[in-house]
């Protein structure tokens, strides 16, 4: 083994919860070590957010020149798939900066000062970990491996070559049609970006709706979209199994509502969740625990049963989203720096109180806070509105009548609990609702604001402007 070398705090993963750990804690000075197996940045920018949202821009602009008669336009296009791919790969090491590990994040761990080591890291004991037949020691740790594609206990699905989300947005021929398991946020995102294109899609979903934990209405509704788009959409479905029926076809027998279908695809997509990363981590060496699913336990402070052990991102069993990785790992990192330079200060807590997330489908599907359903739980009586997006100014010049805005509110304190949208910059709609809700504005504040006219977000004051108890 090669001679071993000592750091203030050791960062595993360098995704967005350990770059924003790594950047944390040498804010504080600490001599901090990154290690990463595979490609710096982790997976967001290399695998998934990024590149799936360059694919899903093309599939847009596509279905543009599609509908361009709307606008008294005639137009005809073709896609060429290997172009598509290529767009997003363009988009991806812009990022990334390209190169074999991800040339722009190596030009940003030199700046800061932070030592990378390349490879897959074991707990060997509470104090050091061991990667690439070097040991590394820390005084203390931060655990950002992420999660890894859970696999269903499927019958015949391990015997077939299935795509995980990752396989699926590097394919270089178009498939005539694919499976897609599970219809959360990826299933659908993926749904939505090979329909575009002519690919048959089977969406096959186990819960009685497609994303099942957004709200009810907005669930609703982006079924319906995904249908008129031509997607198969098959809720409370269960995979009876997978045949391999040679020549490039697999056969997925299906049950929903009691009745059987066969279903013959090209490929077939596992995007039926994640599991933590941790298996080959050796938690136990150093004292972590870990529930059924991998999630290393934490606490407020980032802190896992180790005191000296910090975990954050999609790793600590919390909600799986970028931006909120990248809070947990700057709190994970400023706390680890704290233990190992010994300084009295209190650590840091994280905030998660509110937490915006958006699905890329088209209409985008974004929300933040509470459900009906949920918040149903605490209160028998809600605040709550409906306001159809179609009547908007900016929906009609724009062509795109299809959405919903909808928002929960206190009956008594009249303070916004959640804000669920579907309309055609849901996205960027619902940080309105975020702010509100973070610094405790009403909805008659809301509503009071003055709006520009044609806008998107008039929705949200005018759905603000009309609750009612129900």
């Amino acid at each position: 083994m090669a001679a071993s070398t000592a750091f203030d705090v050791v960062i595993i993963g360098s995704g967005s919860a350990g770059f924003s750990a790594a950047e944390s804690a040498r804010a504080l000075g600490a001599k901090v070590c990154l290690i990463e197996k595979e490609k710096l940045g982790g997976e967001c920018p290399n695998w998934a957010c990024v590149p799936t949202k360059a694919l899903l821009r093309a599939a847009r602009a596509f279905r543009g020149i599609r509908g361009a008669e709307a606008f008294g336009i005639t137009a005809s296009g073709a896609a060429d798939f290997k172009r598509v791919m290529a767009y997003r790969k363009s988009a991806v090491e812009t990022i990334t900066g390209g190169g074999e590990r991800g040339a722009r994040y190596e030009r940003l761990v030199h700046q800061l000062g932070v030592e990378v080591v390349f490879g897959e890291a074991s707990f060997a004991d509470a104090q050091s970990v061991e990667v690439g037949g070097r040991r590394v020691y820390g005084k203390s740790f931060v655990i950002a491996t992420g999660a890894t594609e859970f696999i269903p206990p499927v019958p015949g699905l391990a015997d077939i070559h299935y795509l995980t989300s990752r396989d699926a947005v590097m394919l270089e021929r178009q498939p005539k049609a694919v499976a897609i398991i599970g219809g959360g946020p990826v299933g659908c995102e993926l749904a939505t970006f090979y329909a575009s294109f002519g690919t048959r899609v089977v969406l096959l979903q186990s819960a009685p709706a497609i994303l099942n934990r957004e709200d009810a209405d907005i669930g609703r509704l982006a079924q319906e979209v995904l249908e008129a788009r031509g997607v198969n959409v098959i809720i409370s479905s269960q995979i009876l199994e997978v045949i391999d029926g040679r020549g490039g076809v697999y056969g997925l027998r299906v049950s929903s509502g009691g009745e059987e279908a066969m279903h013959a695809v090209e490929q077939v997509i596992v995007a039926a969740g994640k599991r933590a990363n941790t298996d080959q981590l050796n938690l136990s060496a150093v004292g972590v625990t870990v529930d059924a699913r991998g999630n290393a336990t934490t606490n407020a402070q980032q802190a896992t049963s180790a005191r000296h052990v910090f975990a954050a991102g999609d790793v600590d069993g919390g909600m799986m989203f970028t931006h909120t990785a990248h809070h947990e790992g700057s709190i994970a990192g400023h706390n680890a720096a704290l233990i190992a330079l010994g300084k009295r200060r209190p650590l840091r807590k994280r905030d998660e109180r509110v937490v915006p997330r958006v699905t890329f489908v088209e209409p985008e599907v974004a929300s933040v806070g509470l459900t009906q359903e949920e918040a149903r739980k605490a209160s028998r009586k809600l605040l709550v509105a409906r306001f159809p997006v179609a009547g908007l100014g900016r929906a009609i010049t724009e062509h795109a009548r299809q959405g919903l805005v909808k928002v929960i509110a206190d009956p008594k304190s009249r303070k916004i609990l959640g804000c669920h949208i579907m309309a055609d910059r849901a996205g960027e709609m619902i940080h309105e609702a975020a702010l509100a809700m973070h610094l405790n504005a009403t909805v008659d504040d809301v509503a009071s604001l003055i709006h520009a006219y044609p806008t998107w977000n008039e929705a949200l004051a005018a759905a603000c402007g009309s609750v009612t108890i129900e």
